[in-house]
This record gives structure tokens, C-alpha cells and sequence, in this order.
């Protein structure tokens, strides 16, 4: 993106419309099912400026999260949700137009749960964006961008300035728009003996110049040789293709086999047939955009422009191209939602902005926990004050941030942005209970209680002997000073001295 990311905006749940963002493992309450559900971590709103950095000061921001209801414990309507306003003010003599950014995220487990119920989870009628110019407000309009990430099932740290949606097409390591594809593709019949079959396409190439994609992935390998497969059944037929992006590959350049089982290329099957159909060309625009999915949903469809750089970004990373060749389209599970959005603030002027979207968190047990980052807004050229309100007839447990209970919900206020996050916990009741989950693994826990109970006994045993030897030895001493005084001592008129001194008596 050519644009300069000037500031990042107030804490927002990456959730909307029934998605989240990273698929954390958390356990369930006792009634649900399945026992893990996924939560939804909160990112910062991004906002766009061309200009250089951002001259836009946030006076005041007050995030609110009303939470009347927790996910799954009844599934009507659910109704919790943040809104976030916040005051900004343009300090120079121009207007200041920004496009705004927040992550969507991905759909949550229970998601599904909701939908067999027969309920829906809030959808994009949900994202209310709002602006407020000396008391007139006006409906902001939203659009729905899509983005790559690996990172969905993972928990890492999401850095949401690296994540942003471009608006240009962008260009890898390797790919271009206008680089040539040539398509090889070939009918394969697998013998009818056996059980399963690989077909191995074998080429040499420069891999500066060449990339072979395929339904296995990206092949190729730093010295130019290298595999590309696809998998048939025993007596399957299919039409199996590969794509070489750049510089087209020669006859002399290719060989072909099928051999035993899956990913063997050594033992070469009896029988079978490969014929070559077609060799097509077409540039690598165009190659993408035959796999973009037409489906319109509520969010709109995919953008050529999204749906490119997306796909330029998961082979950038290696990942297989069987997340866009399939007919499946598994690309799309990784494709994350984004909301867009502009302002304009006056110059030497206010605008307050208003965003309000769903609340999912994760859930473990009877703990519904929220997550935000509050960190992006020290990209604003400054900060004022900060309230956060939690508004709700459940008990916060835990907190990273000094809540103060208040009549409905609890309150938090600073004159500035607090270091590090903000993460709550809120359950149903004071006393509760993570319930017994039958298909937990205690297996960790005894070995764990098994080499603590060995450890202490280890201990035991040391201080033992050591206690017993320090016995012994003082024992002895008693023993010896007890002889020592024994011989000093007078018997019967007589004194009996050491035999040195004895010597010493006669001698004298």
C-alpha cells in the first residue's frame, strides 16, 4: 500500500457478523457442545493518511461494552456488543481525510451452533459507523475488503499495520500481473489394482525465472529441479494440470510418471495411461482471476483486486496452491474480513466518530473473556483521555486493567493511554466451577503428580541420611570426651592419668 499509515484508531473486537478473528482453544460450559469454542481478540482501527504522519489529536475516547447476554447460555436474539466514540480534532488549517480500517476477522465455532438453532448471529447490519459535526450526525458508509492470513488458527501476536488491505495490486518476491503462465495439463488413468497412485511431474528449470504451481503446492527447489504431483485412486481417471508461471518450461525439460501409493516415487505402476491434452498460455492476472469466487454474501463477494493479492501473498508464503486450484476454494477460510471506511475532519475543527460492532468472546468453562488491543492508538499524534465501561448484569472476574465496580457494570478511567492491553473476564455468577470435562487428557497431570511425589521422597531420603550421619558423628564425640573425662576422674584415692603423662612422671 503506497498509503502512510498515520494513526491507528480506538480498540475494536476483530468480530462482526458472526466471525473472529484468531481460533483460540477454549473450553465450554457444561452444557455445550462441542467442549472448545473459539473467542475473538480485539485490534485497533487503522486509520490512512497520504499526507505523511497524521496531524489528528483524540481528545477523548470512551469505549463501552454492553454485554446483556453471554453466547450460548440462551440462544435468542444475541444482542451484546462495543461501541466506541471518540473526539477528534484537526489542528491544521486544512481538512484531513482518512480511510479507515478495522479487521472483521473469521466466523466463530459456535457460529454454526446459533445458525442449527435457528438464530443468526448479528451480520453486517451490525457495523454502524457514524460522524458527528457540531451536533448534526450522519450514517457513514462501510465496505467489506479481504485479506490473506496464515495466522488463523494460530495464537500469535496479529500486527494489524502489516495486515492492511492494499489498494494496489502488489507484487511478490516472484509474481507480477503480467508475468506468462503455461498450462500442461494431462488425462491420467490409474491402474485398477492396488489402492492408491501418484502422478509425478518432474522438470528442470531456472527458479529465478520458473515457478511450478500445482494442487501439491509450489515445487520447486533452489538447484531449478523439482516434483510436482497429484494423487489418483486405483482405476481413477483425471485431468491433472500444471502451472508454470514464467518462462515456459521445454519438452526436454519435463518427464512424467506414475508410480505406487502416495508420494512414492520410486516403485513405477504396471499399466495405467498419460496422455498430454493441452498446452495453453495466459498471463498471471488472468490465471488468478479464473479461480476468484463469483458468491455474493451479505458481505458482497471477493474482489480481483482482493482475491490477486491474496493469492500472491499465500504463494509468497509457500503455502500450497491447492487453496485456490480446488474446487473447494479452502483459500477463502483464510481470507480475513476487513471494514473500510472514510472521514474528513475540518480544519481547525471536531468531528466525533461512533463505531459500534458485536461482541464474541472466548469461552473456558463459565469465563467469557475479551481481549483488546489498546497499544495501536499511540499512533495518534496525541492522546487525551480514555474511559472504558462495562455494562452488564455479570461479575467481572478478572481484569488487566483497575476496574471500579459501578451501578450496572464496572468503570475504568485514565488521562492517557494505559501501557499494555486490555483483557476482562466475565462470568455468569461469582462461584463457579470449570466443569469435569471427560475428554480432557489427565495423563500430564498424574505423570506431573507422580515426579513431584518422586521428588519429595528423593529429598526425604537425602535429608535422612544426612540427619543419621550427623548423629553418628556426634555420638562419637560425646563418646570421646565422655573416655576423656573418665580417665581424669579420681577412683578409689587413685588418679588415673594419661599414659603420656605417666611416661612424663617416671622420666622425672
Amino acid at each position: 500500500m503506497k498509503n502512510k499509515i498515520g494513526a491507528v484508531l480506538l480498540a475494536l473486537p476483530m468480530t462482526a457478523g458472526g466471525l473472529t478473528f484468531f481460533g483460540v482453544r477454549t473450553e465450554a460450559s457444561a452444557n455445550s457442545a462441542p467442549a472448545y469454542w473459539t473467542g475473538a481478540d480485539g485490534s485497533g482501527v487503522v486509520a490512512v493518511y497520504d499526507g505523511g504522519d497524521c496531524p489528528i489529536e483524540v481528545k477523548n475516547e470512551t469505549l463501552t461494552f454492553t454485554i446483556p447476554d453471554l453466547p450460548l447460555i440462551e440462544m435468542g436474539e444475541y444482542r451484546s456488543g462495543v461501541t466506541a466514540e471518540y473526539e477528534l480534532y484537526n489542528p491544521t488549517s486544512q481538512d484531513i481525510t482518512l480511510t479507515l480500517f478495522f479487521p472483521v476477522g473469521f466466523r466463530p465455532d459456535y457460529f454454526e451452533a446459533y445458525a442449527q438453532n435457528g438464530t443468526l448471529l448479528p451480520g453486517a447490519e451490525a457495523y454502524i459507523v457514524t460522524a458527528s459535526e457540531n451536533g448534526d450526525e450522519q450514517a457513514i458508509d462501510v465496505s467489506f475488503r479481504h485479506t490473506y492470513f496464515s495466522g488463523r488458527n494460530t495464537t500469535g501476536q496479529f500486527e494489524v499495520t502489516k495486515q492492511l488491505p492494499s489498494d494496489s495490486y502488489v507484487t511478490g518476491d516472484f509474481y507480477d500481473k503480467d508475468m506468462r503462465v503455461t498450462r500442461y495439463s494431462y488425462t491420467v488413468t490409474a491402474p485398477s489394482e492396488g489402492a492408491y497412485y501418484t502422478f509425478c511431474f518432474f522438470y528442470d528449470c531456472n527458479p529465478r525465472k520458473t515457478q511450478v504451481i500445482c494442487e501439491s503446492g509450489v515445487t520447486g527447489t533452489a538447484n531449478g529441479t523439482g516434483v510436482a504431483y497429484a494423487y489418483l485412486d486405483a482405476g481413477e481417471t483425471r485431468e491433472i494440470t500444471f502451472y508454470a508461471v514464467g518462462d515456459q518450461l521445454t519438452s526436454s525439460d519435463i518427464r512424467t510418471k506414475l508410480s505406487v501409493g502416495r508420494g512414492g516415487y520410486a516403485q513405477e505402476a504396471q499399466g495405467g495411461t498419460i496422455s498430454m491434452l493441452t498446452e495453453t498460455r495466459q498471463t498471471f492476472a488472468e490465471f488468478v482471476e479464473d479461480f476468484r469466487p463469483r458468491e455474493q454474501t451479505e458481505y458482497g463477494g471477493v474482489s480481483e483486486l482482493d482475491w490477486y493479492n491474496a493469492v500472491v501473498a499465500m504463494l509468497s508464503s509457500g503455502e500450497s496452491g491447492m487453496l485456490f486450484l480446488s474446487d473447494d476454494l479452502p483459500l477463502l477460510d483464510y481470507l480475513l474480513l476487513w471494514c473500510e471506511y472514510s472521514l474528513t475532519i475540518p480544519a481547525d475543527g471536531t468531528l466525533v466518530n461512533c463505531v459500534s460492532a458485536p461482541l464474541f468472546p472466548g469461552i473456558e468453562g463459565e469465563n467469557y473473556t475479551y481481549d483488546y488491543l489498546l497499544s495501536p492508538a499511540w499512533y495518534w499524534a496525541s492522546f487525551g483521555t480514555l474511559t472504558i465501561r462495562v455494562e452488564t448484569p455479570y461479575y467481572l472476574s478478572g481484569s488487566s486493567l483497575p476496574f471500579s465496580e459501578v451501578e450496572g457494570g464496572y468503570l475504568y478511567q485514565r488521562d492517557s493511554l494505559p501501557m499494555g492491553e486490555l483483557s476482562f473476564t466475565i462470568r455468569s455468577s461469582q462461584d463457579t466451577v470449570v466443569p469435569y470435562d471427560a475428554y480432557d487428557d489427565i495423563a500430564p497431570t498424574i505423570v506431573t503428580a507422580l515426579i513431584l511425589l518422586g521428588v519429595v521422597v528423593i529429598i526425604a531420603l537425602v535429608i535422612a541420611i544426612i540427619a543419621v550421619r550427623v548423629h553418628k558423628r556426634n555420638l562419637k564425640k560425646i563418646a570421646e570426651q565422655q573416655e576423656r573425662l573418665g580417665r581424669g576422674r579420681a577412683q578409689e584415692g587413685r588418679i588415673d592419668l594419661p599414659d603420656d603423662e605417666r611416661k612424663d612422671d617416671k622420666g622425672s
